[in-house]
């Protein structure tokens, strides 16, 4: 053999086992993967489970638990009783408005009414006498036109027998024409006479009626001046202060807030994603900052049918009332973090939270077949709880599964290991 035979054999060996090395490493690598050891396990069992969604809700005032207290009357805070703390009452004066120029307004029309009253009393006296006196007027010449009429006729009988001249008789008739005229005038005179009496008293009493509305609507600005506490509770907050004016205009200027502390209620934020699960009824559980390790309990109220939009975010207001043994411990404005018991179930099969995977659009557990191997195994999943998620299909009661792996080197893998995907 030649030295440059020997030296294209010696090329071909090496091209060879390079050859040989590729090969062997294409092949290796499409026939193993990498190793998954389980560091922690869990069994699957039958447990209680109940799906809690997480929202942010805040502590307010019931309706009509905070009042704001205004002012309808214009002019300066002479005194102010309330301060920021203080307990009040239902009626309680807490502020009292200068009621100088209403005093005023209402002393000159109690003169009014007196004179009112007066007049009337005046008409109901003098009317009286006159019509007397027009009665008697009337009955009066009533009896002598009776008397100059029988005294005509009279005439009128001597005049046919002749016994008197013509003239007597016409005299006669004359008198019995004027005492005729002289009663129609009295009788004038007296309808005349009660019809002034009933015009001059119905226009007293309008007059009297008149004064009195004006007055009543000064004794109701004069109340204006008093502030007036409508509900016991508590002094929130103060506005105003003595020697300030008030101004009333088409807006009622606040001058106090006062709120009943035990009339609270919670205004839960629900995302658009979770309301469809959550319905009124619920039972819900929450916290805030300032009691961290206190766990307040409730149930869901009402829900409102608007949309609210916060930073580009739709919510829907659900109302949670605050019992008053809690009311004592919050305060309006508290931030609240709280939990929705939206669904409960008993005795289902589940495992871990952090067992389940979720792995090319698919939900997987890595079931423990020893100690050194596991088999990825699609699941069926139902509701998840705060540590557990229930199992509908996949695996079975006393399975182990890992609930925490680590990714070792490269092992080959069997057969009977590779997960089954019917």
């Amino acid at each position: 053999m030649t030295l440059k035979t020997r030296k294209y054999l010696k090329l071909a060996i090496v091209v060879l086992i390079v050859l040989m090395a590729v090969g062997w490493y294409f092949y290796d690598k499409r026939h193993k993967r990498p190793g998954i050891m389980p560091l922690d396990t869990a069994k699957a069992q039958r447990a209680d489970l109940t799906s809690i969604v997480v929202e942010t809700g805040i502590i307010k005032p019931q309706v009509g638990a905070m009042i704001k207290i205004g002012a309808r009357a214009t002019g300066a805070i002479t005194h102010m009783y309330a301060r920021v703390g203080n307990k009040v009452k239902k009626g309680q004066l807490i502020a009292k408005i200068d009621d100088r120029e209403t005093l005023k307004d209402i002393e000159q029309l109690m003169a009014s009414l007196r004179k009112a009253q007066e007049n009337i009393a005046k008409i109901n006296l003098t009317y009286p006498f006159r019509i007397r006196e027009a009665e008697e007027d009337l009955a009066s010449r009533v009896a002598k036109a009776d008397l100059t009429r029988i005294e005509m006729e009279r005439q009128g009988d001597l005049l046919k027998r002749e016994y008197v001249s013509r003239n007597d008789y016409d005299k006669a008739r004359a008198e019995y024409l004027q005492a005729s005229a002289d009663l129609r005038k009295y009788e004038e005179t007296l309808k005349r006479t009660k019809e002034e009496f009933k015009a001059d008293l119905r226009v007293a009493l309008e007059d009297k009626s008149s004064i009195h509305s004006s007055l009543d609507k000064e004794v109701i600005k004069l109340s204006y001046t008093d502030i007036i506490s409508p509900i016991d509770g508590v002094v929130s907050d103060v506005t105003a202060q003595e020697g300030e004016t008030v101004v009333a205009g088409l807006q009622v200027a606040n001058l106090v807030t006062v709120i009943v502390p035990d009339k609270l209620e919670m205004w839960l934020y629900i995302d658009e994603t979770d309301v469809g699960r959550i319905t009124t009824g619920l039972e819900v559980q929450y916290t805030v900052d300032t009691y961290p390790e206190k766990i307040f309990e409730g149930v869901i109220d009402r829900i409102d049918p608007y949309p609210l939009v916060k930073d580009n975010i739709v919510y829907y207001q659900a109302i949670v009332n605050i019992t008053p043994s809690d009311a004592q411990m919050l305060r309006t404005e508290m931030t609240t973090h709280v939990r929705v018991a939206v669904e409960k179930k008993t005795n289902v099969l589940c495992v871990p939270n952090s067992a389940v995977k979720f792995e090319e659009g698919k939900q997987v557990v890595y079931k423990v077949v020893n100690e050194a191997a596991t088999v990825k195994t699609p699941v069926k999943t139902g509701i998840r709880g705060d540590d557990m998620t229930e199992i509908i299909s996949g695996i079975s009661e006393g399975d182990v599964v890992a609930t925490k792996i680590v990714t070792t080197g490269s092992v080959q893998v069997k057969k009977d290991q590779q997960p089954n995907h019917k």
